[in-house]
């Protein structure tokens, strides 16, 4: 079994005042524009923040927006439930809440984490900078504007919860950013838009069979390539190059900046998935824009692929995606939005007996509007929401 989130609980935050979403290894968000799928990747990208930085880096780099919703006080708390299968029966259970002091600073009013592994617990609790459960061999101080599990992966027990939370990695790529030479310095994994796709490009090619794989799913969906790799270009920076058969003797090579937004975003989903530096969680915004149709499912056949090792979100409009044969109606998620207030929850019965008896494909019920979300689950499902209940 790979480590995969099993269910996650957000409380105030955005257009999300409370949701209770079970997810698959490989799970599928689908909804109309501005419903609020965003929102969801947006909160786990803010905790894996918090957790790297601070509430209050976390907060910033949301544009310095308010948390809470906006039908709610400014000063409400935000709180996040993270129920995570680690392995063969290693459980872990880790919930925090946040809210605003007088000055506006976020601060952490209560956190709490669980670890079971082959039957032995381990747990530690904060509320308020203060230790109501300690974890053992550790003294630390915690300041009311920090995560106490920062700290706790210092021991081996809590390390796999704040290894996975901080190893999500969040993905809209911007063919535009592609286009952009990047310093060579620039390392680490597949920024946000693909920014520094060379870096990760030049690091693959160390890694044959990856980027082997690559270069084969590319020439795939692009006519005549042959290659893509890294080109040092002045001073520190490095630039993108393919190179593609044009009917002469040898290849020619074009830079990014000639190649289409279709090629680019996939040579950007493509580094996101076989980059060196795998994630825990790969969230993927609409996968398929500026993809032809007919790439389609290849772009899906290379999600299902990643789903293997880790696991992996995505959000669609793609009707093709959604009537892949691989793809079941359990792992769809179906968003809505009424009155500014985001709903996420499973297909509708009336879907799922449509799609299960052959009435109707996924793809065909998203066409006409009528691929419905079970509106009463995702209802009582909100309302089991309870950050720091005991483990079920």
């Amino acid at each position: 079994m790979i480590p995969r989130l099993r269910q996650v609980q957000i409380r105030n935050y955005r257009s999300i005042g409370r949701a209770v979403v079970d997810l698959e290894p490989f799970t599928v968000l689908v909804g109309a524009n501005g419903s609020g799928k965003s929102n969801f990747l947006a909160s786990l990208a803010f905790v894996k923040s918090c957790l790297i930085d601070s509430p209050a880096v976390a907060a910033r780099h949301q544009g310095g927006a308010r948390m809470a919703p906006r039908w709610e006080p400014s000063y409400s708390r935000t709180g996040f439930r993270f129920r995570l299968d680690l392995g063969d029966r290693h459980t872990a259970d880790y919930a925090f809440e946040i809210t605003r002091d007088q000055t506006g600073a976020p601060v952490v009013t209560h956190e709490l984490c669980r670890v079971e592994n082959m039957g032995r617990e381990q747990v530690f609790e904060v509320t308020a900078g203060e230790f109501r459960r300690e974890i053992p061999g550790i003294r630390a101080q915690i300041q009311p504007d920090r995560l106490a599990l920062t700290v706790a992966s210092a021991t081996e027990e809590f390390r796999p919860v704040y290894d996975f939370l901080t190893g999500m990695q969040f993905y809209a790529i911007d063919p535009t950013s592609l286009r952009d030479d990047s310093p060579e310095v620039r390392s680490g994994p597949l920024e946000f838009t693909g920014y520094n796709a060379a870096k990760v490009l030049s690091r693959l090619s160390e890694r044959l069979d990856s980027y082997e794989r690559v270069n084969q799913l590319l020439s795939r969906a692009v006519p005549g390539l042959q290659k893509v790799q890294a080109r040092e270009l002045r001073g520190d920076r490095l630039g993108v190059e393919f190179f593609q058969d044009v009917g002469t003797e040898a290849p020619a090579s074009f830079d990014a900046r000639e190649m289409s937004d279709g090629t680019l975003r996939l040579l950007g989903l493509l580094l996101a998935i076989y980059q060196p530096q795998r994630p825990s969680l790969a969230a993927i915004e609409e996968p398929e824009a500026t993809v032809h149709p007919a790439v389609a499912e290849l772009v899906l056949q290379v999600l299902l692929d990643a789903a293997e090792d880790r696991q992996v979100l995505i959000t669609t409009h793609s009707p093709d995606i959604l009537d892949a044969k691989e793809l079941s109606d359990d792992q769809i998620r179906v968003v809505t939005m009424a009155h500014g207030r985001t709903s996420i929850g499973p297909l509708a019965q009336a879907s799922r007996q449509a799609i299960r008896e052959h009435l109707y494909t996924p793809g065909e019920l998203l066409r006409s509007n009528e691929l419905n979300q079970d509106a009463q689950a995702a209802v009582d499902a909100a309302e089991r929401l309870d950050l720091f209940a005991k483990s079920a």
